[in-house]
């Protein structure tokens, strides 16, 4: 028996006088995920009206688990477990989302009034179950588009579809939102759900889906599992239309008639395109890469293609022109480019054109992973430090031990000699042995963040007590440390320990930048700015200085760059504690003389 649970048989579909679908033959099997990839035209979204039962064929046969029909109608398609997505998003403007999620659910108490508050709950849960953070009670015209399409597609999810039609309601959906909708059609697939994906975004496909189909003219031109066959591949097949955009150029030229003709080169492709000569010259820059990079196409066309990459670092540059001499298709991966001020993360297809045998020109395809490529820098970076925080906890509690076990024996050799020199040096110790004590402490509190209890504390109290504490490390180097407290008593709702260990990290970056001999100045100030009390700390050293094209708040890294170390997890763990309490930090190098400037604000408590 066939595991097909949809077969379109020899369906045809006119619109007034244009021809929708031309006998389309074109099967969907159940657990799995199947893209229909083709031009605005070509018969996509009749496909997905048809089985939702909003259009009516011609003629030919629609088979759904081995029943035959000549059209659907839409009672037959919602009993059939048929939910379709249509493009334009079909949502109410005027209903909240918790009722756009709900509405006209039988299961759902939406009609009585006296159970609103149960249907918030209802889609906060369902909401929350999936690991979406959307207010429920918000307006759906205030939403963007991405959340519009994901409201509209999880309305649909909720119902358990055997038979789940998205129309290119996927490709409004950000690259975050995506991501993790991706995980939830995976496994309404593995429970034998068939998920039909009409979209333009090619790589998308190749990212989630099983098979793919070309539409073409309304005629299904091939259907393929997507590992047997490559993008631009599926380019060329799917998208035919001629470019209507004039060339510069005489007839006689290959590029014109390439141009003109060639099915590959298409106004409206859905990637950012360009074509060169083989000297290198631009004659085409397609409608989506004119719009991405906001370029105006008279300052480029026929002039060297090399320009467009004038503010792209060198070396970038030169390894994409290296690839317009070779005489195969490549791909360059994770590229960060800058096309006229646009600044992007990029993979570049590079894929020679042909004129019988001899090369004429080449084609390049600009792929934006920039959402793509921030979204997975921050899961490994969560992951790292989720590995670090459990490394800390187990570190901490192993060194806690011997300090107690060393306390103690300070503690009877107090109570037990009375010579004044043997004291003197029993209380050095005690204290240095308080000091890695507080350090363990707060190194404990950063591996479970959530649990310490912030309060109303007093910076200036906080501050003076870590300069105490750093005193002894600040004589034995040289270094300077001082205050200037132009305001006093200056309250902050923070959890003390956490401040102080990022004062710890930031004073302990400036001992390392200064090595021996130097400064570090702390001050401390209210402002007063847009009607809001804040807490500024400013600490400047006389370090080496900073390089500021680098992101020191990125885990791993540190300004202690005189010795080419530039590991430390210092800096990415004091801007989370600072965020965490509402503030703000950043760093800069010093203007007045070397070294850097840290500054970091606090929300004011008002007293």
């Amino acid at each position: 028996m066939s595991d097909n649970i949809i077969d379109i048989k020899n369906i045809r579909l006119n619109f007034n006088k244009v021809r929708a679908l031309n006998g389309i033959n074109i099967s969907f099997k159940s657990s799995s995920i199947h893209a229909l990839i083709g031009e605005h035209g070509a018969g996509k979204s009749s496909i997905g009206l048809i089985l939702c039962g909003l259009k009516k064929p011609e003629s030919g046969t629609i088979n759904i688990d081995n029943k035959d029909f000549s059209f659907i109608r839409p009672k037959v398609a919602l009993r059939t477990g048929i939910q379709f997505v249509h493009q334009q998003l079909m949502l109410n403007p005027y209903f909240t989302v918790a009722e756009n999620l709900f509405f006209c659910d039988n299961s759902s108490p939406f009609f009585s009034l006296s159970l609103k508050g149960r249907l918030h709950d209802m889609a906060e849960k369902y909401l929350r179950d999936y690991g979406f953070d959307l207010d429920v009670d918000k307006i759906t015209k205030d939403l963007t588009l991405s959340e519009r399409a994901l409201v509209s597609i999880l309305a649909k999810i909720k119902n358990s579809p055997r038979i789940l039609i998205l129309d290119e309601s996927l490709d409004k959906l950000s690259v975050e939102y995506y991501s993790r909708l991706k995980n939830i059609l995976r496994e309404l697939k593995d429970d034998g759900c068939c998920i039909i994906i009409m979209t333009h975004k090619i790589d998308w496909a190749f990212d989630i889906c099983d098979r793919v189909s070309i539409i073409r003219y309304g005629t299904n031109v091939l259907t393929e599992y997507v590992q047997s066959i490559g993008r631009m591949q599926i380019i060329k097949m799917a998208y035919t239309q001629l470019s209507e955009t004039p060339v510069i150029n005489t007839s006689s030229d290959s590029f014109y008639h390439l141009i003109k003709y060639n099915e590959a080169i298409l106004e409206n492709l859905p990637v950012n395109l360009i074509i060169l000569n083989n000297d290198g010259i631009l004659k085409l820059a397609n409608k989506y890469f004119i719009d991405s990079f906001n370029i105006d196409i008279n300052d480029y066309i026929e002039k060297p293609g090399e320009s467009l990459l004038d503010k792209t670092i060198i070396t970038t540059k030169n390894l994409i022109l290296k690839q317009l001499s070779k005489n195969d298709e490549n791909t360059i991966y994770h590229l960060s480019l800058n096309i006229n001020d646009t600044s992007g993360i990029y993979n570049v297809h590079c894929s020679p054109i042909y004129d019988g045998n001899d090369k004429i020109g080449s084609m390049l395809i600009f792929y934006d992973i920039t959402e793509y490529d921030s979204l997975q820098q921050n899961n490994h970076l969560s992951e790292k430090l989720s590995s670090v925080g459990l490394l800390s906890a187990g570190v901490a509690h192993e060194i806690n031990n011997p300090l107690e076990i060393i306390s103690n024996y300070l503690t009877n050799i107090r109570f037990r000699y009375s010579e004044p020199d043997l004291l003197k040096i029993v209380n050095q110790l005690s204290k240095q042995v308080s000091y890695i004590t507080k350090i363990v402490s707060n190194l404990q509190n950063f591996t479970n963040l959530e649990r310490v209890s912030p309060e109303n504390a007093s910076i200036n109290d906080l501050v003076r007590e870590m300069i105490d504490l750093l005193s002894v490390n600040a004589k034995l180097k040289n270094i300077n440390i001082n205050l200037t407290e132009k305001n006093n008593n200056n309250i902050v709702y923070i959890n003390e320990n956490e401040f102080k260990q990022a004062l710890l990290n930031i004073i302990k970056n400036s001992f390392e930048s200064i090595q021996k001999d130097g400064d570090i100045d702390i001050t401390i100030e209210r402002k007063y700015v847009n009607n809001e009390n804040f807490l500024e700390i400013l600490i400047k050293d006389t370090g080496a200085g900073i390089d500021i094209s680098k992101d020191y708040f990125t885990p791993f890294y540190s300004t202690k760059s005189h010795n080419g170390v530039n590991t430390g997890l210092g800096l990415s763990l004091v801007y989370g504690i600072i965020k965490k309490y509402k503030g703000t930090i950043s760093i800069n190098s010093r203007k007045d003389r070397e070294g850097c400037i840290v500054k970091m604000t606090f929300p004011l408590v008002d007293c």
